[in-house]
């Protein structure tokens, strides 16, 4: 059985990021303490490795780019994932079009995140299906 935990790689430090996702009572779904944070490298996509590892460290699973999942709304966000070593859920709500995400290498991309059923499907699908 794969291991799913949540948890965010943010230009933010980890502290930034901890009063943001507080602020919408995000945190009780998260675990934090494996994420990756602006203090841990300027290079966004060297973030991913972070995160990975430290999840690796703490839950005793290999988190690879198979079964770790980027959600974002921007091409760097793609670039991130892609480059950092995750699949990619590009969603079309920002300011950066569904097409748009598509083209920089998303896997996945959905309009918005309004179904959150079909995102947790993508999220979901098994090894060899997209991720």
């Amino acid at each position: 059985m794969q291991q799913r935990l949540p948890t965010v790689l943010t230009d933010n430090l980890r502290e930034s990021a901890r009063i943001k996702l507080a602020t919408f009572s995000l945190l009780r779904h998260l675990d934090i303490s494996v994420g990756g944070f602006a203090a841990d490298n300027s290079h966004r996509p060297a973030l991913v490795v972070v995160a990975q590892r430290r999840s690796t460290s703490s839950y005793g699973y290999d988190f690879s780019r198979k079964n770790t999942v980027i959600i974002g709304d921007s091409l760097r966000d793609v670039r991130t994932g892609r480059e950092g070593g995750a699949t990619v859920i590009g969603v079309g709500s920002g300011t950066t079009s569904a097409d748009q995400l598509s083209e920089a290498g998303a896997d996945h991309v959905l309009p918005d995140l309004t179904d959150g059923d079909r995102l947790l499907d993508v999220i979901h699908e098994p090894a060899g299906e997209g991720l």
